[in-house]
Formats: C-alpha cells, structure tokens, sequence
C-alpha cells in the first residue's frame, strides 16, 4: 500500500513529525529553497512583467531528484514547509519544482501531534497571494541588488554591495553617530538628601531634589560645583519638615508573549546574544531536540512571528498551570501588549508548546555544555509567556515631600500588595527563581519598587543625615545596540521580524558598520555608501519609503494589491535614478583613518584602510614601512603571519616569491612588492611543492556561496 509522504524543510523536523505518526507516513526534508534566482544572472524580464525565471539550485539537484522519485510512488504528497511567506513560496517552488498534479498545503504552528494531526484534517490549496507577496519581495532585491550594487563598486572604491533595507539600518547608525559626534555634553548638578523622623535616627530615608527656592529643579538649574556647594550650605542650616504626603495604587501589567523582534531584543539584553544566534537556537527549539536520550520534542511554537495571539488550548492549559502552582488569584487575562503594524494575526506568540514543562525539566533532560544556549532561550520563552497569562501585580505608591527652606525634595517608595506576575519573574532589577536575568529594556523597570519610606505625616520634622552633591553631564544618544536596532527598525515599519537577524549580519560581513563593546559603529566606508546613496538614492534610502513597501507586501499578501504594478510603481523611477547616476555621481575615496594602534614593525601609528577584501590597518610610514594587521569581526587587530620567502622566481621580475594570505586564502606574491606586483594563484600542486620546502602552509578558508544580492529572506 502506498503511503502518504510529508515533505518539510528540515530533516530535524522529519525525525520530530516521525516520532508521532504512524508507518502510513513518510517524512522527507527539502533543506530550504529547492528553486530560486540563479546566483550570475539577473533572471527578471523588466519588460514582460518582472516575470523571473527560476531554476533548480546546483546543491539540491539530488534533493529534487530523491523527492521526485519519493513523490511518484506515494499516494498523496503534503506540502508542510514554514507558516509564513517563505515558507508558502517554498512549498509553491517545490510544487513547480516535482510536477505535483494537486496540492495538500498543511501547517502547523507547533510540532505537537495534536497540531499536525489537525493539520492533516484540514489541508488547502497554495495561498498565490503569499506567495506573489514573497515573489515581490525576492525580485525587488535582486532588482536593487543587480542594479545598484554594480553602480557603487564603479563610484566608491571598495564598496560590497547596496539593498533596499541593509542600506537604510546603515544611515541609521551613521546618521546616529553623527548625532553623537555633534552632540555637546552640558555639566549639571544634582543633590540628594539622606534624611531620617526626628527622635528616628535609624529610619533613614533618600530624597532628591525637586525644587530650587520654588522652580522646578531642571538640566542648568545647578549649573556647577560651586552653585552646587553654596546650595550645600543653605540646606545645611535649613529646618526640614513634611509639607505633603500622598500614596496611590496602581497595576502593573507582565510584558505580552514574545513574538520575533521580542526575543531577538530580549535574548540581547539578558543572554548577551546576537540575533543570527538567536534565530538558530529557537530554530532548533521549533524543530525539536532529544529529551533524555528518547525522540526529538518540538519545544516552542513557530519563530518567526510578529502576533502576540495565544491559541485557546494554549490559554486553558496555561490557567490551569498557574492555578495550580500559586492560586486562582494569580490567573489574569493575558497580556498581548500594543500590536504591530502589519501583524500576521493568524499566527500565534513564541511559546512553549507544552506549558507542563518547565525549564527546571528542560535543564534535567537538556544537559551538557552543548545545550547551555538552548536551555537559556528556552527558560527566557516559557518565564515570559508564563508571566504574561498571570494577574498583574498591585502596587501603591507612596510619596513625601519635605520643605528645607524655599527648596522641596521628594522621596518615594513602591510596595507590592499582590505580587501577580511577579511571582514568577521577581521585583524589576531582582533576579527570580524562574526567571533569566533582570528585566529586560522593555520594563518600566521602577527602582523604587520594594522601597520602603517610614511613617511620615504631614508637618513632621526629619532630621537631616548627609547631603550629596553629585556632578553630571548631559549625554549623547547611545550607539545602537543589536536589540535597540531591532526595535527601532520594527517600529518604524523597516524590514519584517524574520529579516532583522540577516541584515544585521549582513551591514557587519559588508564592513559597513563594526561592533565595538556590542554597539554599531559605522565605518568609513558605510559613511561614505550611505551619502553617495542618500544624494543619488533618495528614495530607496527614504525610511518611510521603506516602511511603506513592507506595508504594500501586506496588502498583496492579502489579496488587495497586484505585485506586478507594485514592482511597477518602483521601478521607472529607480531605473531613471540608476541612469543618472552612472553619469553623474562621484567617485569617492575613503580616506585612511588613524588608530591608536600602533605598528608591529616600526611602532608608528597604524592607519585603517579599506582593501579588496575589507578592513585592515596599515603603517602610516608606508611605503616605507609595509607592516599590516587584519581586523576581526569586532574590529579588532590580528597582527598577520609573517611573509615566508620561498625558492620560486618571480615571472616578471625574477625575486624571490613570498607565501602570503589574505582572506581568500595563501598565494605567492613578489617580494619586489609594491614595485612588482606579480601574483600566483595557489594550487594543489604548487600547495604540494611548498610544503615539501618545509613551508607551514596558512589554513584555507571555508567556502562561501556568492553574495548577488541583498538577500534579505523571511524563512
């Protein structure tokens, strides 16, 4: 009897979905794309309605094959590649790519078997309209990619490639450095009293400044020491007394369940990661990993999200955990939070796919170093989505204003009368038993929650303990980190949840930007791709232009929009631009930067300099001291491996060859460098003759497939 076959995108997946159903099922995996853009060509008919023409990709010719053939012998074929768009245009080029007569498109949210079960129930035909919404998306790239990228190696010397959204997170960290670079810092003074009830010497309690003989104390008011001391003074000799005290309640509400720009921030600021590693963690939580030894268990919903929703079945099962670990009062609503723009509202939040386990099990049956980042992301999921399904907290707030002279200072305190959620997660700033690490940015996070004041009436006198003058300055915004980043993009409409980890792998392969302490830095070189584009480019560098064609994606996903016109709408403009600009944009030269580095050779200071393969830091004495270092993906030096001088003549000017490396990899290059400037390639043979010498030949790099396009992918 013929059986049924599954075809998903992971082999992870097939030995996770296998686990569960029975010998009528056959599992096969795609790995992804089988059909794309071929990498050399351009492959989109402008003039016959952007119409692309795909192809097989060379390393999955044998997955085709194995799938046809796979596909030929069963009886019905499920197409059950991601729930989003990529994962709808995956399932469409697989059924192009097989020659499938009919389609059964399944997904599921969750690798459970109650959801690929009812998944199974419920089969449906292609949703063209996604899959037309991530066909304009893939074109439009290799659009900007194929026409713009070509311009900028011509006009800027060493520039890698331009895309419609890495270009734009770029000017943003340039336009945030120059902000930075602008920015001039003001000093100011602030003054804290530590104050106690009179005949209560060892109730002491903080107050801050809040009037200035009856201003409101603000940036200037105390402008420097000396203002500050001679305000020291005064209150020195000042009665202090209560003039009010007020309190208040209030309610603080969990953070909504995680959804993809969440956790690639939240995974930031409390586990330190970035969001490429991010994604690939959850991805292997999504698809499954060996409890104990036993079958691999799907842990978490599907990643890539941008909704907040929670299936009913999840909501249930979550009330009846709470309820019966703290009480029916701890049970609340359900947080969703301020929804995003665009959200795919079918979709569900990142959650555990089975609340009944808890991290503490996780940790049991995850052990060992090789799963410490899994088990971290996994505690992070399951203590958020918990936390948001509890009551909220109950608060009162308690406030003091106490007069010295004609000035005011005011001390608070939070007291928690019913912790809620924050019996899970622990008071802002404190470390929980179920929680990860502080909360994260997202919080209100109150320092004075769990502050204690004494009992103070109005008309008490306080006692005056210590007055503490601290100077500060005004500062700059911050650098982007990758989770301030994240969120800027995702509120200003740039870029879908899904793409925000490759693009900003990307702006750092391009050497476009650098992190220096986990903050982007904006190299010379992005600096000066940004303004060739921004003066060139308007539109495609434009943030609401950006945002806008995401929001057009939407529409033609539903239904309400033809990708066609869209691509239309784009593209007579941006050809006109591409024109003008072959004849009229500059060429611009990034100038050597000095560094406080000093050179290996000569100790003069190093210059950084952009070559044909990046980033690198040169001798300011060149050409007469030639000494190098690389820079690392951090931008730190690497003091490269000394030249070694071999037997082999140079073909043009007859010296000694030397055995140098670069990132592509070792080659011989003249020793009459730069006067001669001879190379040869390396080769097996010449690898053998070297080695032979007694030559220590530099490791050969890893293989990397072509960058022809920005591309930016959902899946």
């Amino acid at each position: 009897m013929a059986k049924s076959l599954i075809i998903v995108e992971s082999a992870a997946k097939t030995k996770t979905i296998g686990g569960f159903l029975g010998p009528d099922f056959e599992l096969a995996a795609s790995f992804g794309h089988v059909r794309d853009l071929p990498p050399k060509q351009m492959s989109v008919d402008v003039d016959h309605g952007f119409t692309p023409t795909y192809t097989v990709m060379a390393d999955k010719a044998e997955v085709v094959r194995k799938l046809k053939k796979a596909a030929a012998s069963a009886e019905r074929v499920y197409l059950a590649t991601d729930p989003d768009r990529e994962g709808e245009a995956i399932a469409w080029h697989l059924y192009e790519a097989l020659g499938l007569k009919n389609v059964l498109r399944i997904e599921f949210n969750e690798i459970t078997r109650s959801a690929v079960e009812r998944a199974l129930e419920h089969p449906r035909e292609l949703a063209m309209d996604r899959v037309n919404a991530q066909q304009a998306r893939r074109v439009l790239d290799r659009l900007v990619g194929y026409k713009l990228s070509p311009l900028l190696w011509r006009k800027v010397k060493n520039a890698r490639s331009a895309g419609r959204v890495q270009s734009v997170a770029v000017r943003l960290i340039v336009e945030r450095e120059r902000e930075i670079r602008a920015f001039v810092p003001v000093e100011h003074w602030k003054i804290t009293a530590r104050l106690f009830p009179e005949g209560r010497a060892d109730e002491v309690f903080e107050a801050r400044m809040e009037r200035i003989a009856g201003a409101k104390w603000e940036v200037g008011a105390i402008p420097d020491e000396a203002a500050a001391q001679a305000l020291v003074e005064e209150l020195r000799d000042a009665s202090w007394q209560v003039v009010s005290t007020g309190t208040r309640k209030a309610q603080r509400q969990a953070q909504p369940p995680l959804i993809t720009s969440t956790l690639q921030r939240d995974a930031s600021t409390k586990l330190g990661f970035s969001a490429k590693r991010t994604m690939n963690v959850a991805q292997r939580l999504y698809e499954g990993l060996p409890l104990g030894g036993g079958d691999p268990v799907g842990l978490i919903t599907y990643m890539r999200t941008d909704s907040t929703r929670v299936a009913d079945e999840a909501r249930e099962a979550a009330m009846g955990y709470i309820s019966a670990t703290w009480g029916d009062a701890y049970v609340g609503k359900g947080s969703r939070g301020r929804a995003v723009r665009g959200a795919q509202e079918a979709h569900e939040c990142i959650r555990p796919s089975y609340i009944e386990r808890h991290p503490d099990e996780i940790d049991r049956l995850l052990p060992g170093r090789e799963h410490s980042d899994e088990r971290k992301l996994y505690r992070l999921i399951w203590t958020r989505f918990m936390a948001s399904q509890m009551a909220p907290a109950q608060l009162e707030t308690s406030t003091v204003d106490i007069g010295a002279g004609s000035h005011l200072f005011r001390a608070s305190g939070t007291q928690v009368l019913f912790p809620g959620y924050m019996a899970l997660t622990g008071l802002p700033g404190q470390k929980a038993k179920a929680a990860t690490t502080e909360e994260s940015s997202d919080d209100d996070d109150d320092d004075d929650v769990g502050r204690n004041l004494p009992q103070l009436a109005k008309g008490d006198d306080c006692g005056l303990k210590e007055l503490t003058p601290t100077q500060h300055f005004t500062q700059p915004p911050p650098r982007y980190s990758e989770a301030t980043l994240v969120k800027t993009l995702e509120e200003r409409g740039i870029g879908r949840p899904s793409t925000y980890a490759p693009i900003l792998s990307t702006i750092v392969e391009r050497r476009y930007v650098k992190l220096d302490a986990r903050r982007f830095v904006p190299t010379p070189l992005g600096e000066a791709v940004t303004d060739s584009l921004v003066k060139h480019f308007p539109l495609i560098m434009d943030v609401d232009f950006t945002a806008k064609f995401e929001r057009d994606l939407d529409d033609v996903e539903s239904g309400e929009a033809d990708w066609v016109a869209l691509l239309g709408d784009f593209y007579t403009p941006f050809d006109a631009a591409i024109k003008e600009a072959y004849e009229g944009m500059e060429r611009v030269r990034v100038e050597a930067v000095e560094t406080e580095h000093e050179c290996p050779k000569c100790g003069a200071k190093m210059l950084e300099r952009q070559g044909r393969f990046g980033t690198f830091l040169g001798c300011s004495r060149y050409p007469e001291c030639d000494g190098l270092m690389n820079l690392d993906r951090q931008g730190k030096p690497v003091q490269r491996a000394a030249a070694q001088k071999t037997e082999i003549p140079c073909a043009e000017c007859s010296k000694p060859m030397v055995l140098r490396t670069s990132r592509r990899g070792p080659f011989l290059g003249c020793s009459g460098y730069p006067k001669c400037r001879k190379t040869m390639a390396m080769t097996p043979e010449l690898q053998a003759q070297l080695e032979a010498a007694g030559l220590t030949m530099p490791p050969m790099p890893k293989p990397k497939g072509q960058a022809e396009d920005e591309g930016e992918t959902e899946g």
